[in-house]
C-alpha cells in the first residue's frame, strides 16, 4: 500500500526550510513533529480490509471531514447546496454537465466528440471520475476539478464504466465487461493496483461504495432478475437485498451515513425510487421491506442526507428533480430538457470560480448541427413539398421515398448508424412512403404517417438471427420497444454490452400462455456489443411508435419497426405538406378529430 499523501508534506517542508535559512536542529524537530502527527492520525483512522484472491488486501481509510476544495455552499430549500453532475445527451452526443445547487447555473463540463457519462464525485471534491469512449474503447477517466485536467485511468480494450469512490478518495470500484460477462473491479487512483472483486457467470455491474468503506452494493442478475446485492469487504459475503423476480432494480446509492440504500425499481420506462434500511441481519432473514419514495429513478443523495435527486421522464422530457426525504411537498425541479438526462451525482462542493468562468464562456459558443435539411422547392414559403428518393435503399434506384422535409435527416441517420455499428443496416427498409389508396395491414387503417412521407419501417429480417434485440419499455401504461443493433466488430470498439434481458417475440409462436402474452423475457442477457438504434434515431428526430393495443395477439400491432418524424405536426398538417386539402378530403372523407392534433398529444391512438 502506498504511503498516505500526508507524507508529501515532509518532503515539502524539507525543501522549504533550507539549511542556510534554518539551523539543522530546528529542521530536525519540525520534521520529527510532523512525521509523528501524520503517523498518529493514520493509525487512528478506521480501516477496512478486503481479502481478494491471491491473499491481496486493500486497506480503505475512512477520513475525517476536511476542508472543501472551494467555499462551503450555502443551504438551499432542498438538500444542502453543492453541485450536481449528470449526463445529458445533446446534439447526438453524451456529455457531462454541472448544475449548481446554490445559484442554479448550468455548465457543460466535457466537450469531447466521443461519449462521456457516469460522473462520480470523489468524497474530497477534488476529482470527478467518469466513463468515456474517447480512446475508441470505454475507459475510466479522472478530471481535476480545480484545473479541468483529464487523466485516463484504465487503458485496455475492455468495457469499463460506472465508477464509484471509496470514502478516502483513493480507490474506485467500477464495472468491467470482458466480452461475455460483467464483473466488479477495484483500482487505486494511481492506476498501479487493480483487482477483480466479483467473479460470477451472471452480470454484476453498477457498483456503489458504502460511506464506511466496508460494503459495495451492485446490481446483479445472478438470481434471475436485476436485484441490488451487497458484498462485504470484510468477509466476502454477498446478500441479495431484493429477491424480486417481477421488478428490476438498479442504480443503488448509499445515504451519507450509510444507514439507507436508495435505488431504482420497476419496469423499464416506469421506474420509481425506493429506500431500504441497511441492516444485514434483517435483510438476511427477509424481515425488511423497502419504502416507496417517489416516481423517478437513478437516485443520488444530497450531501446532508436530507434529500434525493432523481431523473423523472414524462413524454419526451427528462426532469432532474430534488425532493426532501420528508415527502414530495418539499420538492423542486432542478433542470428539465427534451435532451436525455441520466446518472446524477451530488457533491457538497461548489464549482471552483475560475473553472466556472471558463466553462460559462465556452458554453456560450454555438455547436454545429448534426445535419441540414435541404429543400428542392426553393420558394420562400412553399405550399407543398416533393417526395425524394432514398439512394441505394432496397437495391433500387430511388424506389423508396420520403418527404423532402425529412429525407436529409434520414440519410444522415443512415450514415451515423453505419459508423456506430460497422454495417449499413438502413440500406434495406421494410417500407417508407405509401400512396393514399394503399392497402393497410390487417386491423389497421389508411391514416398513416407513411402516406405523408414522414415514416419508415426498418428491416425486421435480422431479428431472428440475433443481429437485432428488442427491450420492452412500458411508459404511462403504453408499451414501447428499444431497438439494439449488434455491432459488426465485437472487440469493444463499437457499441456496448446490454444490461437488460430482451423481449422474445418468437415465444408467441410456441403456443400456450406465451402466445397469449405476446412473448416473454429471454432467460439471459445476450453477450456481445450492441448499439442503441432508438437513441440514435431520436438524435435525428425520428421517434419510435408505440405498440398498439392488440400487440399481444397481432404481429402487425407490435410496431417495433416503425419510426416517424413528426416535428410537432398533426397528421393532417403533414398531409398538407404533400397534397392539397381537396385531394385529402376526397380520399379520406371526414377525418377523426385526433388527426388534427399534434402527434405527441395522441400517441396511443391507432393512426
Amino acid at each position: 500500500m502506498k504511503q498516505p499523501k500526508d507524507f508529501v508534506l515532509v518532503r515539502w517542508i524539507k525543501a522549504l526550510f533550507r539549511p542556510r535559512v534554518v539551523q539543522l536542529p530546528v529542521l530536525f524537530w519540525v520534521c520529527l513533529f510532523v512525521i509523528m502527527g501524520v503517523l498518529i492520525r493514520w493509525a487512528t483512522l478506521p480501516k477496512t480490509t478486503l481479502s481478494l484472491p491471491g491473499e491481496i488486501q486493500i486497506i480503505v481509510a475512512t477520513p475525517t471531514p476536511g476542508a472543501p476544495i472551494s467555499a462551503e455552499p450555502s443551504p438551499t430549500p432542498v438538500g444542502s447546496g453543492g453541485t450536481l453532475a449528470f449526463t445529458m445527451r445533446h446534439n447526438g452526443n453524451s456529455d457531462i454537465y454541472l448544475l449548481s445547487q446554490n445559484d442554479g447555473q448550468l455548465l457543460r463540463l466535457t466537450y469531447d466528440p466521443a461519449a462521456d457519462r457516469d460522473p462520480a464525485w470523489s468524497p474530497d471534491g477534488r476529482w470527478l471520475a467518469f466513463a468515456s469512449q474517447r480512446s475508441h474503447s470505454w475507459d475510466i477517466y479522472l478530471m481535476d476539478m480545480q484545473t479541468g485536467t483529464v487523466l485516463r485511468l484504465t487503458r485496455d480494450t475492455l468495457f469499463e464504466a460506472r465508477p464509484t469512490w471509496s470514502p478516502d478518495s483513493q480507490w474506485l470500484a467500477y464495472e468491467v465487461y470482458n466480452g461475455e460477462d460483467f464483473d466488479i473491479y477495484v483500482i487505486n487512483v494511481n492506476g498501479e493496483e487493480k483487482y477483480q472483486l466479483t467473479n460470477h457467470p451472471a452480470p454484476d455491474f453498477s457498483p456503489a461504495w458504502s460511506p464506511n468503506g466496508r460494503h459495495i452494493a451492485f446490481t446483479s442478475l445472478r438470481d434471475g432478475s436485476k436485484d441490488i446485492h451487497v458484498i462485504s469487504l470484510d468477509t466476502g459475503e454477498v446478500l441479495n437485498l431484493n429477491n424480486s423476480l417481477e421488478q428490476q432494480e438498479d442504480f443503488a446509492a448509499w445515504a451519507p451515513d450509510g444507514a439507507f440504500l436508495a435505488y431504482s425499481a420497476g419496469t423499464l420506462g416506469n421506474e420509481e425510487t425506493r429506500i431500504l434500511p441497511f441492516d444485514t441481519t434483517a435483510i438476511s432473514t427477509g424481515e425488511l421491506r423497502p419504502m416507496l419514495f417517489g416516481t423517478g429513478g437513478q437516485p443520488t443523495w444530497s450531501p446532508d442526507g436530507g434529500a434525493l435527486a432523481l431523473i423523472y421522464r414524462r413524454s419526451d422530457t427528462s426532469y432532474l428533480v430534488a425532493a426532501n426525504i420528508a415527502g414530495w411537498a418539499l420538492a423542486q425541479e432542478g433542470y428539465s430538457s427534451t435532451d436525455w438526462m441520466s446518472s446524477p451525482s451530488w457533491s457538497r462542493h461548489a464549482i471552483p470560480t475560475e473553472l466556472s468562468q471558463q466553462l460559462a464562456v465556452r458554453m456560450a459558443q454555438q455547436g454545429s448541427p448534426l445535419y441540414t435539411e435541404l429543400l428542392l422547392n426553393t420558394e420562400a414559403e412553399p405550399s407543398t413539398y416533393d417526395l425524394v428518393g432514398l439512394p441505394d435503399v432496397n437495391n433500387g434506384d430511388n424506389v423508396e421515398k420520403l418527404s423532402d422535409r425529412v429525407n436529409d435527416s434520414f440519410n444522415a441517420l443512415r450514415q451515423r448508424v453505419q459508423e456506430e455499428t460497422g454495417w449499413d443496416y438502413l440500406s434495406i427498409l421494410g417500407d417508407s412512403w405509401r400512396t393514399m389508396n394503399h392497402t393497410p395491414r390487417p386491423g389497421q387503417g389508411r391514416i398513416s404517417w407513411h402516406v405523408c412521407g414522414r415514416a419508415v419501417d426498418i428491416n425486421q429480417g435480422f431479428l431472428s438471427n440475433g443481429q437485432i434485440e428488442l427491450v420492452r419499455e412500458d411508459i404511462g401504461g403504453v408499451t414501447y420497444w428499444r431497438v439494439y443493433i449488434k455491432a459488426a466488430h465485437q472487440d469493444g470498439s463499437l457499441g456496448e454490452p446490454l444490461r437488460d434481458r430482451p423481449w422474445d417475440l418468437s415465444a408467441r409462436s410456441k403456443g400456450g400462455l406465451a402466445a397469449v402474452q405476446g412473448g416473454e423475457l429471454k432467460s439471459d442477457v445476450p453477450t456481445g456489443y450492441f448499439v442503441d438504434f432508438t437513441t440514435l434515431a431520436a438524435d435525428y428526430g425520428w421517434e419510435r411508435r408505440n405498440a398498439l393495443s392488440g400487440w399481444r395477439t397481432s404481429w402487425f400491432d407490435i410496431e417495433w419497426w416503425h419510426f416517424q418524424k413528426t416535428e410537432g405536426l398533426s397528421w393532417y398538417q403533414c398531409m398538407l405538406e404533400l397534397y392539397g386539402e381537396e385531394e385529402v378530403m376526397a380520399s379520406y372523407g371526414t377525418l377523426p378529430w385526433w388527426t388534427y392534433r399534434p402527434e405527441w398529444e395522441v400517441q396511443s391512438y391507432p393512426w
